[in-house]
């Protein structure tokens, strides 16, 4: 899943980059609001990580702006203090997801994350997602097929995870490459059927259906090859 950090403090920035790396997460940065906001216009981010304090343009117009465009992902506003209530107002009117404050508890952050891209909102969070034999542990970050694990690579794991997230239909290769690299990683569509044809060496041959002209979708009952 991509997320895009808008945070002019530099080192929290880092600090929230680096932790959503180490859990597979394809993450853009960016400290000015001006810059943000087109990042966001130009890029499919599955959340948005917004400090409402940016230079150029602040938080709060970011969020109205992409929300007037019809822009709907997650936003976490990070905020100052609780006493903040105006600002609060301000950003559930701009269309926020939730506040958190900081110091930010960047375990409380990756939950809400998880929460949001996992199943749409915190509220029907989903930790573990099982499709067929298939079955993901999005917080400990681990796969079975036919309770056997499955050791895959960081890119693998975010196919296979967009796919489950988005089974309900057919994913192109396209938007698997627009939710899952973020700008300083180089993957075009023609490589998606590679690291699909990996995938179904691990988790079965059918584990994955090619809906043709469409895209790829989870195989409901997948199951390993005899």
């Amino acid at each position: 899943m991509r997320v895009l950090v808008l945070e002019d403090d530099e080192e929290l920035a880092e600090q929230i980059a680096e932790m959503l790396r180490d859990e597979n997460f394809a993450v853009d940065v960016s400290h000015d609001g001006e810059d943000g906001y087109e990042l966001g216009t130009e890029n499919d981010y599955d959340a948005v990580i917004l400090d409402p304090g940016l230079p150029t343009m602040d938080g709060f117009s970011v969020l109205k702006r992409w929300r007037e465009k019809g822009l709907s992902m997650p936003v976490i506003i990070l905020t100052g203090s609780r006493k903040e209530i105006g600002d609060m107002k301000e950003g559930v009117r701009a269309g926020a997801t939730n506040y958190l404050t900081k110091p930010v508890d960047l375990e409380l952050l990756l939950d809400w994350l998880r929460g949001v891209v996992n199943s749409g909102g915190p509220s029907v969070r989903k930790p573990v997602l099982e499709i067929g034999a298939i079955r993901i542990d999005t917080q400990a970050l681990k796969v079975w097929h036919d309770s056997k694990p499955v050791k895959l690579t960081p890119t693998e794991y975010r196919i296979l995870h967009y796919l489950a997230v988005h089974n309900e239909r057919p994913v192109s290769a396209d938007e698997l490459v627009r939710h899952n690299f973020d700008g300083d990683v180089v993957k075009t569509a023609n490589e998606v059927p590679v690291f699909i044809s990996r995938l179904r060496d691990k988790l079965g041959k059918t584990s994955i259906e090619t809906v043709f002209g469409y895209g790829y979708r989870l195989a409901a009952a997948a199951s390993e090859d005899t």
